[in-house]
């Protein structure tokens, strides 16, 4: 089995291999399959806390991938968007896949709302629906990485930041915002998918502090025992172990791709001490944090 590489020495070389025509500053890469080996851009690397913005316009074939855990199947045309601070894992795809990456820095995307109130909500339809499918025709992503790129090769060096802002705005309240409706009104769902639902809405907040079943069922008014039976019913695991996929995740996500020092880890997951982290973590892995970090 090939060694996984981490976030950082995967990003590295993508920053290394963009040419100057493709970025503007490291503000914006613009990345596609002449410039990176598929294996360079999504096939082995452990899952990430995401420092950017992502958005992968797949134009031909399929593709597996995780986003804070949970599953998705992506089939061509559609757009992929993951945000900052959530955690991406690529599981693989089909030989024919040919895509477009637009990675824009924290700072960049973080700038373009501001003071705005539309983005929270667009944000959280974001996060409940990642993958968004788009018409053959609707050729809008790609003509947007086309300007974007358009903007990255012109010998004029002045303004390029600003004139990628305005344009990724008009993008954002002239067709993501139509597409991520979020008055939109959803079906009802059963009971027990709804309490499957909150739990894993909750587990997304709270898993960097809370490691008990006890905290999610009390904050759904249910007994541990119920909230347990629940998603083992429509999950196939307990709503511990699940806990335990967030909490390891978070942690391998932090130590392949920081430079956080492990007793920081343990701080930031609210561990007791580094001690009582690195048991936690090698129960789970079976290898130490300092020793998954150095594999």
């Amino acid at each position: 089995m090939n060694k996984k590489i981490s976030y950082l020495k995967w990003r590295n070389r993508i920053e290394q291999i963009t040419p100057d025509d493709h970025r503007i500053g490291t503000d914006i890469l613009l990345i596609d399959d002449n410039h990176a080996s598929r294996a360079e851009l999504s096939l082995d690397y452990e899952p990430f806390k995401v420092d950017m913005t992502m958005a992968i316009i797949y134009e031909k074939g399929s593709a597996n991938l995780k986003i804070n855990m949970k599953e998705y199947h992506v089939e061509a045309p559609s757009v992929l968007v993951v945000l900052n601070d959530q955690i991406y894992q690529p599981l693989g795809h089909s030989d024919d896949l040919r895509s477009k990456i637009i990675l824009m820095s924290r700072s960049f995307s973080d700038s373009l709302f501001i003071n705005s109130g539309e983005i929270l909500p667009l944000q959280s339809s974001i996060v409940k629906n990642p993958v968004m499918k788009i018409a053959n025709e609707e050729n809008v992503f790609g003509q947007f990485y086309q300007l974007l790129l358009n903007i990255a090769s012109s010998p004029r060096q002045e303004y390029k930041l600003e004139a990628a802002r305005h344009l990724t705005l008009s993008m954002f309240y002239g067709y993501s915002h139509q597409k991520h409706d979020v008055k939109e009104v959803k079906t009802a769902t059963n009971r027990q998918d709804d309490i499957l639902q909150t739990f894993i809405e909750l587990l997304e907040k709270h898993h960097k502090k809370e490691r008990e079943v006890y905290f999610y069922a009390d904050k759904m008014c249910i007994t541990p025992k119920y909230l347990s039976q629940v998603v083992k019913d429509l999950h196939g695991k307990t709503a511990l172990d699940l806990i335990e996929e967030y909490v390891i995740a978070e942690a391998k996500s932090l130590l392949l791709s920081t430079k956080m020092t492990i007793q920081q880890i343990s701080d930031e997951l609210n561990f007791p001490s580094q001690s009582v982290f690195g048991k936690y973590f090698k129960r789970v892995t079976g290898l130490s944090p300092k020793e998954y970090r150095g594999k």
